[in-house]
C-alpha cells in the first residue's frame, strides 16, 4: 500500500484535542476507533513524517481493515472526510473542524471546514465495505429482542456454547450481528463454533471476524466455509514454509497474513517465496522480515513470481555497478597514494642497481 505523507507548517511538540471531542464524540465511539483518531492527530503533528495505513495498523496492531473501518466511522460522524477518485479509489483524507459539531450530526461536505493541516496521499485501492455502526442498545430495546423465539434460542445456544451467561456487553454484539449486520442465526452460530474450535473465546475477536465476513460479501454458512477452508491452507502452508511447528499462530501473525493475503493481494506463492527468503537470510521465522520483503514487492507492484525475478536481476546489475565503483574509487586512491610517496623527498634517490651479491660475499669473508 503506498505511503501517505503528512506534514504540517507548525510543530507545538504537543497534540491538542477538542472538547467537544471528548464531550461529544469520545463516549459514543468505539474504544479502538478513539485510539486511531488519536494516533492520527499525533501524526499530524510530525513534520515530514512518511505515513501509511500498514503503519498505522502495525503500530496499534490491528489490521488495514480495522482502521478503514475507524475512518469511515468517523467521516460518518463528521470528523473525516474521505476524498475518492473517479475510480473509486481514496486519494485523501481531510480532518474537519471538531469544534461546533454535535454527536451524530450529518456534514455538508461541500462546506464542511478544513482543519489548518490537511492529509493527501497516492490512491490506495482495496477499500473494504463499509460496516454499520454498532449501537448500544437499551434495556427496553433487549428485552424486545429476547421476546423473539429466534432471538432467544440463539442467545441460549450461545450461552450453551461459552459455558457462561453473556454479559450486557457480549448480548449487544451478538444482537448487532443479528441486527445490523443483518447475519444469519446458522451464521452466527457457525461463527461462534469455529472461534471456540480455534481457541478464540473473546467476542472482541468474534466481532471482528464477523465484520471482516461482512467485508468480504459472506453471508452463509457455506460462504464462510470456502473461506475459512482457504484461509486456512493458506496459513498452514505459511507455517511450513516457515518452519513453524504444531503450536497455533498468535493474532498478529495472523493479521500479518491477513494483510498479504487480503490487503496486497498476493497469491500464495509469492508469499511462500518470502517466507523461504526470509529463512534463508535470518533462520528463523520472522513475520516481520517477510513482512518487510512483501511490503518492498507491493510498494514494486509484484503480481508474479516473474516480476520477483526481474527485481533480482535490476539489483544484481546494481550490486555489480556499486562494486564496480568501489574497486574503480579504490584504483584510484592506490595511485594517488603511489603518487603522494614518489613526491617525498626521503625517498627522491637514484636507486643503484645490479649489485653482484656473490663477489660483495667473497669480499667480506675475505675481510
Amino acid at each position: 500500500m503506498a505511503d501517505i505523507m503528512l506534514h504540517t507548517s507548525t510543530n507545538s511538540g504537543f497534540t491538542c484535542i477538542s472538547n467537544t471531542f471528548i464531550d461529544d464524540f469520545m463516549k459514543d465511539a468505539n474504544g479502538e476507533y478513539v485510539k486511531i483518531y488519536l494516533y492520527l492527530l499525533r501524526c499530524l503533528n510530525r513534520e515530514d513524517y512518511d505515513f501509511s495505513i500498514s503503519q498505522l495498523a502495525d503500530c496499534l496492531d490491528h489490521t488495514e481493515k480495522d482502521i478503514m473501518r475507524a475512518f469511515t466511522y468517523w467521516e460518518k460522524v463528521g470528523l473525516l472526510r474521505l476524498e475518492y477518485s473517479e475510480d473509486n479509489e481514496l486519494t485523501g483524507i481531510c480532518l474537519v473542524d471538531v469544534n461546533g459539531k454535535k454527536s451524530f450530526t450529518s456534514v455538508n461536505n461541500s462546506a464542511a471546514p478544513y482543519v489548518a493541516i490537511t492529509a493527501t496521499m497516492p490512491a490506495v485501492s482495496n477499500i473494504p465495505i463499509p460496516v454499520p455502526f454498532k449501537p448500544s442498545y437499551t434495556p427496553d430495546e433487549l428485552d424486545a429482542f429476547k421476546e423473539e423465539d429466534e432471538v432467544s434460542d440463539l442467545i441460549f445456544a450461545t450461552q450453551t456454547y461459552l459455558g457462561r451467561p453473556l454479559s450486557t456487553s457480549d448480548t449487544n454484539t451478538l444482537l448487532f450481528w443479528y441486527d445490523g449486520l443483518h447475519m444469519s442465526v446458522d451464521l452466527i452460530q457457525y461463527l461462534i463454533e469455529t472461534c471456540l474450535d480455534n481457541g478464540h473465546t473473546s467476542f472482541h475477536y468474534m466481532d471482528t471476524v464477523a465484520r471482516n465476513w461482512t467485508e468480504d460479501g459472506i453471508t452463509t454458512v457455506e460462504d464462510a466455509r470456502k473461506s475459512s477452508s482457504a484461509h486456512t491452507n493458506t496459513v498452514y502452508s505459511i507455517k511450513k514454509a516457515l518452519g513453524i511447528g504444531n503450536r497455533e499462530l498468535v493474532e498478529s501473525e495472523l493479521n500479518y497474513i491477513d494483510k498479504w493475503a487480503n490487503t496486497y493481494m498476493f497469491s500464495l506463492d509469492i508469499i511462500l517465496e518470502a517466507c523461504e527468503r526470509t529463512i534463508a537470510a535470518t533462520n528463523k521465522p520472522s513475520f516481520k522480515y517477510a513482512d518487510s520483503i512483501l511490503s518492498s514487492w507491493n510498494k514494486a507492484s509484484v503480481r508474479t513470481l516473474d516480476d520477483i525475478a526481474l527485481l533480482d536481476q535490476e539489483f544484481t546489475k546494481a550490486s555489480v555497478a556499486r562494486l564496480s565503483e568501489a574497486r574503480l574509487k579504490a584504483a584510484s586512491n592506490a595511485n594517488t597514494s603511489a603518487r603522494a610517496k614518489s613526491n617525498n623527498k626521503f625517498l627522491n634517490f637514484e636507486q643503484r642497481q645490479n649489485y653482484d651479491f656473490n663477489a660483495l660475499e667473497k669480499k667480506l669473508l675475505g675481510n
